[in-house]
């Protein structure tokens, strides 16, 4: 019997390093790590010594035995990730743990309490038992997106918000909630104030679908507003209470999935009685961009119809069998009406939206790159996200903060900003889960650390 790692992996790689076995890939630093969804579990040579269910913090590992029927795919997705190819040694490879000690006093503020914040100041506690941290968060509480931008119905996601608790509640960190900097705070004046800055701010601004004026749009809204409503117990955002009967949502990634599992799942979509019937979920390209979990949880949903744009593209080929079974859900003509008294979510690969305007009334229309058009009632963006551009802060022409190894630095000159830092999606744009983040705080602090190492009587001198 061998463990299996299911679909709400993290990628913080904890597992990695407990395995006796070396049976846990793709490892940080190997091929396939940086764009796999989840890691995966050797079945030939797991030993079920369950060290990797211990570290596991989004609980997302699990004996292949006490798999429900929703997990058992995963089953077969870690089996198939390792048809063909060779067994990896025994003896896990040894891994980097030569990090350069902050061996002075310290006093370094992380701007946002988030998960790039989260591994960040865990990293700069495990390498210094003096540096003071100060966490800068313009919320009124921690957690970031996870805690705002994941469904509630994602318990084993939301539970990592559990991992706070212990870097935050150090002796050594102080969190100041609702300070914004670049508003309430100047960035140079952190610069002044602290040995280091690191910007651990992600990218929290939802994409639009073109200009700001979108929100002005009756039946617009952004994905992360009716979610965040719904996480917090409030009301639906005005106007949000009623999408139906068609709902265009824009966007493919794991936002897009959970709005459409709340749409579907919420108790009223109105208290007028208008049910959604339809919603079309309008993907980019022909990648395949939410992970197998999310997908499998919708398909078991009970009266809900999966089914494929007929006009649109097929998903692109991957090994992983679900993206197969993505690829084979029905393909249908958008002018055949839904099933009545069922919810019909309709994928539609390849259709880039460019435009948005009111079409007669209250209906929308959305033109995409493809030259086609969707009529709908409401549509909600999920496009993903975008930096907040902060006064002070050089941004790349991605849109990015422009860096080295995490080393902010100005975008003509290249020349590094002294005692800036940045990490997570503010640092390699809004792409990776919650665990990859780990690895991008750890390459972040390293080059802190390197630079840091000659701090004597508060002047810094680079090495």
């Amino acid at each position: 019997m061998t463990h299996v790692i299911l679909g709400h992996c993290c990628k913080d790689a904890s597992c990695v390093k407990v395995c006796p076995q070396n049976c846990i890939h793709p490892a940080p630093g190997e091929p396939g790590f940086g764009t796999a969804a989840t890691l995966h579990i050797d079945p030939r040579t797991c030993i079920d010594c369950t060290a990797c269910v211990e570290a596991c913090p989004a609980s997302a590992i699990k004996s292949e035995f006490d798999l429900t029927s929703t997990e058992l795919p995963f089953a077969r997705i870690n089996e198939e990730f390792f048809r063909g190819r060779a067994r990896a040694p025994r003896v896990p490879a040894p891994r980097d743990t030569g990090h350069r000690a902050l061996a002075v006093p310290l006093r370094i503020a992380v701007v946002g309490a988030g998960p790039a914040a989260l591994y960040t100041v865990r990293e700069i506690l495990q390498r210094s038992g003096s540096a003071r941290i100060t966490v800068f968060e313009k919320h009124e509480e921690i957690g970031g997106l996870l805690r705002r931008g994941v469904s509630h119905a994602d318990t084993r996601v939301r539970d990592m918000i559990a991992l706070f608790g212990k870097p935050f509640g150090d002796d050594r960190v102080t969190v100041l909630l609702g300070t914004e900097i670049g508003v309430d705070i100047a960035v140079d004046e952190l610069r002044r104030e602290f040995d280091a800055v690191v910007l651990a701010c992600g990218a929290t601004r939802p994409r639009t679908l073109g200009h700001e004026n979108h929100r002005r749009i009756p039946g617009f809204h952004h994905a992360i507003d009716i979610i965040a409503a719904d996480n917090a117990g409030l009301p639906a955002p005005a106007g949000a209470g009623d999408l139906g009967p068609v709902c265009l949502v824009v966007g493919g990634g794991n936002v897009a999935m959970d709005l459409v599992r709340h749409i579907v799942t919420r108790d009223e979509v109105n208290p007028g009685g208008r049910p959604v019937e339809q919603i079309l979920v309008l993907s980019r390209t022909d990648r395949v961009a939410f992970t197998p979990s999310v997908f499998l949880e919708l398909a078991q949903l009970q009266n809900v119809d999966l089914v494929r744009d007929g006009a649109g593209l097929a998903p692109r080929a991957a090994p992983n069998p679900v993206v197969r079974d993505i690829g084979g859900l029905p393909a249908i003509d958008l002018a055949e009406p839904p099933v009545r008294g069922r919810t019909r979510v309709v994928f539609s690969f390849g259709s880039e939206a460019t435009g948005l305007e009111i079409a007669d009334g209250r209906s929308l229309r959305v033109s995409t790159s493809a030259g086609r058009t969707f009529g709908a009632n409401s549509v909600v963006s999920a496009a993903g996200f975008q930096v907040t551009p902060i006064r002070g802060v050089p941004l790349s022409e991605r849109g990015t903060v422009a860096h080295r190894e995490g080393r902010v630095v100005e975008p003509v000159s290249g020349a590094v900003v002294d005692r800036l830092y940045v990490t997570g999606w503010a640092k390699r744009g809004p792409v990776g889960g919650v665990g990859d983040n780990r690895v991008c705080a750890a390459e972040t602090v390293a080059a802190l650390a390197d630079d840091l190492a000659g701090v004597r009587s508060g002047e810094l001198v680079r090495v």
